[in-house]
């Protein structure tokens, strides 16, 4: 009789646990509405739904590129206090910084985590934040480029107080000389500025290149329109540019990405510390066509980078 009340007990023990369980939460900041940070988004939680963790509680919100709107809703995902958060874009991940330093951040889709300041290195960031960049060798696009393009001019589109857009910027002038091209920075201070400037490069620049700058992002599709009308190839490291008219780019898998920020989480909720969790990167670059932009400004793209390209638009 006494055995019997000691496995009921255990056994209500057992259901009352796991029905007062708490789901663990997870707090997601995307810096845009942006194609790629959604569509990595969407893995990150894809990936995790298969790996077992698909009773989490989800709060996913977008700042909608716009700093005032990604710090009051960093605040209110501090005040919440949940289990893991996760910036996806670098000017995201700076807002949470910003409000939360005991518990843990992942990022993903961050160009350049430690020009930003987010980590120490990528091996150890030394406080509560880990995650996933897009970093890759810029010499990638640009030597493909040159393979059909007389490219010895190259106008960069960015924000100065972006700092993913600034590190693309230097990260360009610092393989220029060896790439045997001139680059020529062009601030932008707001979005309508990314249209106008485009004809005051005629003839200066062979061809232009779009930044993860917010004001370029939301202006895609009219500064395609302005460089195909002045004989510039638009060109960019990110891949959901290429929809819009970039005629190529040379970037990360967002959904690679997104799976491997699911990773990063997983480990968080196991009890991990950021500080213990390698920063990581995309293991190579992926090319993307859009042969419709190529056929409207007249330029034959190599049939071999063609076969190469993951994604060709016709």
């Amino acid at each position: 009789m006494l055995l019997l009340v000691l496995m009921t007990g255990v056994i209500i023990g057992s259901l009352s646990d796991k029905a007062f369980a708490q789901p663990k939460k997870i707090g997601i900041l995307l810096w845009s509405g942006e194609d790629r940070y959604v569509e990595s988004t969407w893995a990150m939680l894809e990936q995790l739904k298969a790996d077992g963790f698909g009773d989490l509680e989800v709060r996913q919100e977008s700042a909608e590129a716009n700093k005032a709107i990604a710090m009051r809703l960093a605040k209110g995902f501090a005040a919440q206090k949940m289990d893991v958060y996760v910036g996806v874009g670098t000017n995201g991940v700076a807002a949470l910084q910003k409000e939360i330093s005991n518990i843990p951040i992942v990022f993903n889709v961050v160009y350049d985590p430690m020009g930003a300041g987010f980590v120490d290195t990528w091996k150890h960031s030394k406080n509560n934040i880990t995650g996933v960049s897009n970093l890759l060798p810029m010499t990638d696009i640009l030597q493909r480029l040159k393979t059909f393009v007389p490219l010895k001019n190259l106008a960069v589109l960015y924000t100065p107080d972006q700092k993913n857009s600034e590190a693309q910027l230097q990260d360009l002038q610092d393989v220029a000389q060896d790439c045997s091209i001139k680059i020529i920075p062009v601030p932008l201070s707001s979005a309508d500025d990314a249209a106008l400037v485009i004809p005051l490069l005629k003839g200066k620049a062979e061809a232009i290149y779009l930044t993860g700058s917010g004001f370029v992002g939301s202006s895609v599709g009219a500064i395609v329109k302005g460089a195909v009308k002045e004989k510039m190839v638009p060109i960019s490291h990110l891949s959901d540019y290429v929809d819009q008219g970039v005629l190529l780019a040379a970037g990360a898998d967002m959904r690679e990405l997104g799976r491997m920020a699911a990773g990063k989480v997983e480990e968080v909720l196991k009890g991990v510390f950021p500080t213990d969790i390698p920063v990581e990167g995309p293991k190579r670059a992926l090319y993307y066509l859009n042969l419709k932009t190529a056929k409207a400004m007249g330029i034959i793209v190599p049939d071999d980078l063609k076969k190469e390209a993951v994604k060709v638009i016709e």
